[in-house]
């Protein structure tokens, strides 16, 4: 199986206030792997040194076999990293479809000229660009929201318009902070849905997650943080055993 990103020692450091030591992680092309751990235990922070976010203190990031720690954020997310963030980034002066169509911006090849003129080229790009931004859209359930603002839509839709802009992107690795987060039970339905669909079509993800329904239902691999270390990993079954997990969550002999 291909490793699409690893990581070696990541370590990042606030001052004298250590968030992650020594994280070593891998994600298999094509995988679904979970990061769940205690509120602070570093899996926010882990998500940012990765899409280049957050600069490590110490320790290597590797993406399809690359060193790309250091790398700023855009220059990450030009690599083939896609993510979303804990708290909902949109553009909320733009329609639904424009917001995913910023992000297909660098596949334009119209140049200044070209847009001034309007010429047959940028006609047909646009036209290009917006049948493709409308797939995803489709693909993520939301295609009948695509001419209203973010402001108007529900949250579950906002979180879907917000992966939709993330695959627009076409990134090998999506990575995911928290999708699940804060939803009512049928969106919630909606967005196990959409991640269950997104790992049939062989889409690599990472994820941050608190839901261990959700986590069960979607992940492939699970890695358990506890205030910045690896406590655990391995397939869901297991973890949700191991007492050091139980521990960490519960403080006592229970199952999660």
């Amino acid at each position: 199986m291909q490793v699409l990103l690893e990581t070696k020692g990541l370590t990042k450091q606030f001052g004298g206030i250590i968030a992650n030591k020594n994280i070593n992680l891998t994600v298999n092309k094509g995988t679904t792997t979970g990061l769940i751990g205690p509120n602070g235990s570093g899996k926010t922070t882990l998500i940012n040194q990765v899409s280049g976010e957050l600069p490590a203190t110490s320790g290597r990031t590797f993406f399809k076999g690359e060193d790309i720690t250091g790398y700023s954020a855009n220059k990450i997310a030009r690599s083939g990293i896609g993510r979303t963030f804990q708290r909902i980034r949109l553009f909320h002066r733009l329609t639904v479809v424009e917001n995913v169509l910023v992000a297909r911006r660098h596949f334009f090849s119209a140049n200044v000229l070209d847009i001034v003129l309007n010429t047959r080229r940028n006609r047909r790009e646009e036209r290009e660009q917006l049948e493709h931004a409308m797939t995803l859209l489709q693909r993520l359930g939301i295609e009948s929201e695509a001419g209203k603002l973010p402001t108007a839509l529900p949250y579950g839709k906002r979180r879907a318009l917000e992966i939709a802009r993330a695959l627009a992107l076409e990134p090998e690795l999506l990575l995911l902070d928290e999708p699940a987060a804060g939803m009512a039970k049928e969106e919630y339905a909606d967005i196990v849905r959409i991640m269950e669909r997104l790992k049939e079509q062989g889409i690599t993800m990472l994820l941050v997650e608190h839901t261990m329904e959700f986590i069960r239902r979607v992940v492939d691999w699970v890695y358990v943080l506890n205030f910045g270390e690896v406590i655990s990993q391995g397939v869901f079954g297991d973890v949700e055993q191991d007492e050091n997990v139980i521990k960490a969550y519960l403080g006592g002999d229970e199952t999660l």
